[in-house]
């Protein structure tokens, strides 16, 4: 970690008794810095805005909040900004409504991390895929939403780490592709491009709202494994990397051509 504030001081510890902690009570946002300024700044705030009303959490200072990031992202040329909302400090139990009124209050902590290397080989020359052997649960109160709760990605990158591939394809417990450990998935079919609905499970990516509202032929629905098996392309996605082709899904090579392109055009369009 190169840099952390917590409500707006400079440091990084808080208090045990802080709900994000104990309960997962919150929700986070990833963004990127690109020479001292946040990418899709606009959306990521918005992001942790509708988080928080769906999570019955209190309105905080957007206005406030994009000044410190903007600040914040200036001496920073090529990072990663995270930026992580609590429901503050609370006493035993799930309920809120018994927090110590005097101390209970939102926690803004804002992070600043080092760029994964990494993908920037895997935009220019894709990644391999394979499929989970796990599978995600339902949840339509939280799907969408990218709260604290995130120990079913924490196991999936524990497979993810003891096999060959880059990334794992994920579905939920009635066998539909939903994203992979981390990203989004697209795919193209005879020139058609597809992404999972994700209603009841997975996260609501701002990279994959960003293709949609720029490719508004994607058909989103329900998949399953048969779908993405006649795939001519096919590729990952999130507000970090951007997008990844895939250039093996199992045993099968794709091309990744479109991938580059799609890649290519969004580019000119994601704004600060």
């Amino acid at each position: 970690m190169k840099f952390c504030t917590v409500n707006g001081n400079e440091k990084s510890e808080m208090s045990i008794n802080d709900r994000g902690f104990s309960y997962g009570d919150g929700l986070f946002t990833t963004a990127k810095i690109i020479d001292g300024k946040v990418l899709m700044l606009t959306e990521h705030i918005n992001r942790l805005v509708f988080g928080c009303a769906q999570l019955g959490l209190p309105k905080f200072d957007s206005q406030q909040l994009r000044h410190d990031l903007t600040l914040v992202a200036k001496p920073f040329c090529h990072d990663v900004l995270k930026v992580i909302i609590t429901a503050g400090v609370g006493g035993r139990g799930y309920s809120r409504v018994h927090s110590n009124k005097a101390e209970s209050h939102l926690n803004i902590i804002i992070m600043v991390f080092d760029f994964p290397a990494h993908y920037e080989q895997w935009k220019k020359t894709g990644i391999t895929l394979g499929v989970s052997q796990q599978r995600m649960g339902i949840n339509p109160m939280l799907s969408q939403v990218k709260h604290l709760n995130r120990l079913e990605q924490v196991l999936f990158r524990a497979e993810l780490d003891d096999v060959k591939e880059d990334d794992l394809v994920i579905m939920n417990i009635n066998d539909h592709i939903i994203e992979t450990s981390s990203a989004n998935i697209f795919w193209w079919t005879n020139n058609q491009l597809y992404t999972p609905d994700i209603i009841n499970s997975g996260v609501a990516g701002l990279m994959r709202q960003c293709i949609l509202d720029n490719h508004k032929s994607t058909t989103v629905s329900t998949f399953s494994l048969p779908e993405l098996e006649q795939a001519d392309e096919i590729f990952i996605c999130n507000s970090i990397m951007g997008i990844v082709p895939v250039k093996q899904y199992k045993d099968k090579a794709l091309s990744i051509n479109a991938s580059l392109a799609l890649s290519n055009a969004l580019g000119k369009v994601i704004h600060v």
